[in-house]
């Protein structure tokens, strides 16, 4: 069969139609995605004929692969033997995970940095000090999204605790026995904490192991994945927060690539970098992490309503007390004003419309609770470094 298959491959190959090799996984929302963006290029474009190997992730290398006459391929090679063969091809390949480094394949991944950062920029919005990271053993992205993540809370003047299976065989080899190891390192850090993982499936797993050491998640752990895969979110107890990746852009700009090089049959070394599209804030890290009870009921307050055109006298009805109250208590506990919270939001949200959706920044404007677009310009220019169409453009490019 295996043979069968191959030949097919290489008679496709002389008919002058570009023959392109999908090893993709599909049980997950990323292989998913990767497979949406490449249709889309080849919608825009011309049509390759392309092969859709099904198969799941640690799956060995087909049997066929090492002999592939086509034009090229695109892969997520998880394992080494997947790599190996792979870099070994005479046609051009890109591959999609990166899970091995020094490898001599053209990569289109997410950028790890900027998942990061999002991560970060989520909690510390939520005035979170205590951080952690859990990842995926042997896996050079997860490596470097720990590094991303340990670098952008030092710059922030806050350390992060990463997590290291006491005993990586009784972690690979028993779940009962990593979940333990796991359990036993979040009772030890300080609360509350914020907890991100190299992607969702992970998260599932310190979520697991909050619930059997009795952490109560979001108010003591507050647990934020990668990925965004929907089904396992929403499995989460309670639902998963997410960082959300471009998969689609990935897999279109994997597509774009390949195509420039089995036209021009060169090479291109330096990797391509998706920036991530936001947070998919669930219940997870619904929380705000002030040990003030006052300044908490305002700051959730101002989350809640800043959009509905509420000023600082409103938060100080809100919570029983006089504006001067309300503002020394945000001088004292967060080092800012009432009114720098209200604007923070809005701008927050500003982002969270010029990414998810495609309204005009008039109406963006009045759903972040502000009068005209430039107003919004002039805020977003000064909280962001860039203006509104800018930081549109940058996400859409993924750049």
């Amino acid at each position: 069969m295996e043979r069968w298959i191959a030949r097919e491959k290489n008679m496709m190959a002389s008919n002058g139609i570009p023959q392109v090799a999908l090893i993709i996984e599909t049980s997950m929302a990323y292989g998913r995605g990767l497979l949406r963006g490449v249709s889309q290029y080849m919608t825009e474009h011309n049509y390759w004929s392309t092969y859709i190997d099904q198969r799941s992730l640690n799956d060995p290398p087909p049997a066929w692969l090492a002999g592939w006459k086509g034009n090229g391929v695109i892969v997520r090679a998880q394992t080494r033997r997947m790599a190996n063969v792979v870099a070994k091809l005479k046609c051009p390949a890109i591959d999609t995970l990166h899970h091995y480094d020094n490898l001599d394949i053209p990569l289109v991944i997410p950028d790890h940095y900027a998942i990061a950062e999002t991560a970060a920029q989520h909690f510390l919005e939520r005035h979170f000090r205590h951080f952690a990271f859990v990842g995926v053993e042997r896996a050079h992205w997860s490596k470097e999204r720990r590094d991303a993540l340990v670098d952008v809370l030092r710059k922030a003047g806050f350390p992060c605790h990463v997590y290291s299976p006491l005993s990586r065989r009784r972690f690979n080899e028993s779940w009962e026995g990593g979940q333990k190891d796991l359990t036993e390192w979040l009772l030890e850090l300080p609360k509350p904490l914020g907890v991100m993982t190299a992607h969702d499936l992970r998260a599932l797993c310190v979520l697991d192991a909050c619930r059997r050491g009795g952490l109560n998640v979001p108010e003591q752990v507050a647990v934020i994945g990668v990925d965004n895969d929907e089904p396992l979110c929403m499995h989460g107890n309670p639902p998963l927060s997410s960082v959300v990746v471009d998969h689609n852009l990935i897999g279109y700009r994997a597509a774009e690539l390949l195509d420039r090089m089995m036209k021009k049959k060169k090479r291109f070394t330096r990797p391509i970098k998706i920036k991530p599209q936001g947070v998919i804030t669930r219940r997870s890290t619904e929380v705000v992490a002030i040990e003030d009870m006052l300044t908490a009921k305002a700051v959730r307050y101002i989350r809640e309503n800043a959009c509905e055109g509420i000023d600082v006298n409103d938060v100080a009805k809100h919570c029983g007390v006089s504006r001067r109250t309300m503002e020394r208590s945000f001088a004292n506990f967060l080092d800012m004003s009432p009114h720098d919270q209200i604007i923070r939001t809005k701008i927050a949200r500003a982002k969270e419309l010029l990414v998810e959706s495609e309204y005009p920044l008039d109406t963006i404007a009045v759903k972040c609770g502000l009068s005209q677009a430039a107003y919004l310009n002039v805020l977003f220019k000064r909280e962001v470094g860039v203006t509104p169409g800018q930081f549109r453009q940058t996400v859409a490019n993924g750049v």
